[in-house]
Parts: C-alpha cells; sequence; structure tokens
C-alpha cells in the first residue's frame, strides 16, 4: 500500500501539479489542510488559483481530508466535502496513524489523542517544515508544505510504502529527488 500526505497548498494549482505524478497512483491521499486560501501571514503563492486547485484536488480518488487554519466553509464547499474534520485515525496493514493540521488540537493535544487512539504514527502539517522525529513511543512527521516551505525547506510531500514495513520518503517536487528517508 501506498499513502502520498501532502499539506499547505495554499491555492497554488502550479506546486500541486509539480506534486501531482507522485499523488495520482497512490491508493490514499491524505491532505492535512489549508487548501486554497493563502492566508493572511502567508506571501501569494506562485500559480495561486483556488478553483483550478479545488477541482484538480476533486480528480483524485481515496482520499482523506483534514481542515486547517486556513480553511473554510467555503473552500470545503469548492472541494464538495460534506464533512471535514480536525484529525483523522486511520489503520493500514497492522499501522495506526493519527492525521491533523496542528492548528487545532495542537501538537501537543495531537499527541494525546494519537496515545489515547494507540497511533505509532502522528503525522500534522502547519508549520510547512519538514520533520521525522520520535518523542517516546511515537513517530511524528510532518510532510512540509507543498507550496509555501519555510526556513529553507524544499517543497514537498512525504510518501508512505506500507508492506510487512512501512517506509517514509520525503519529496521535493522541485527537483523530484528524495531528500530524507527513514
Amino acid at each position: 500500500m501506498k499513502l502520498a500526505v501532502i499539506s499547505d497548498t495554499h491555492g497554488s494549482l502550479y506546486y500541486f501539479d509539480k506534486a501531482y505524478n507522485y499523488l495520482k497512483d497512490v491508493d490514499r491521499l491524505i491532505h492535512l489542510g489549508d487548501y486554497l486560501y493563502h492566508g493572511p501571514r502567508n506571501p501569494l503563492p506562485e500559480g495561486y488559483d483556488p478553483m483550478k486547485l479545488a477541482n484538480r484536488i476533486k480528480e483524485l480518488k481515496k482520499r482523506t481530508y483534514i481542515t486547517g487554519n486556513c480553511d473554510s466553509p467555503i473552500d470545503l464547499k469548492l472541494l464538495n466535502i460534506p464533512e471535514i474534520s480536525p484529525y483523522a485515525v486511520e489503520s493500514y496493514g497492522s499501522f495506526n496513524f493519527f492525521f491533523t493540521h496542528g492548528w487545532d488540537p495542537n501538537i501537543e493535544d495531537a499527541i494525546s489523542l494519537a496515545k489515547k487512539y494507540r497511533c505509532q504514527f502522528l503525522i500534522h502539517g502547519h508549520t510547512h517544515i519538514p520533520k521525522y522525529e520520535k518523542l517516546e513511543d511515537i513517530i511524528i512527521l510532518n510532510p512540509g508544505s507543498v507550496s509555501l516551505p519555510k526556513e529553507n525547506s524544499p517543497h514537498s510531500i512525504l510518501i508512505i510504502d506500507i508492506n510487512n514495513d512501512i517506509k517514509f520518503k520525503f519529496i521535493n517536487i522541485e527537483n523530484n529527488t528524495v531528500y530524507m528517508e527513514y
């Protein structure tokens, strides 16, 4: 099974299209929020086209949507999302995942919830900075941002390969390279 985890597209069709080659053939796409609007604290991303981006995202099947702090009810309507949650708990093989944006619940609360649901992995967005961190008995990951990376990180996504074991690949979508692997 192959999962793609993306976050913080912020309305950029240009960068979403760069990620698309990795997204179209996965078994499941998880988008961790901040879909269409760039927010008042972020610059306008290259290729800002929220309506076209909404249509491209809708083309992808088998997806999980999480709400982010820059998402509004109109964003969800454009994406044809009837219900959206600030987090999701999903199992793939023998692995349990807690997915959230990282805003509400905040990371400390999300860690508590992930432990409550017996998740081995907590995956969040919001910071726009890729991360792999082991904290006690949980691994915390962040795919970074597709369109507005911060702290000199690349425009990135996370690919998760699950067989008997699990592998994480952080992909730089600008030059199509794996830049971190666990």
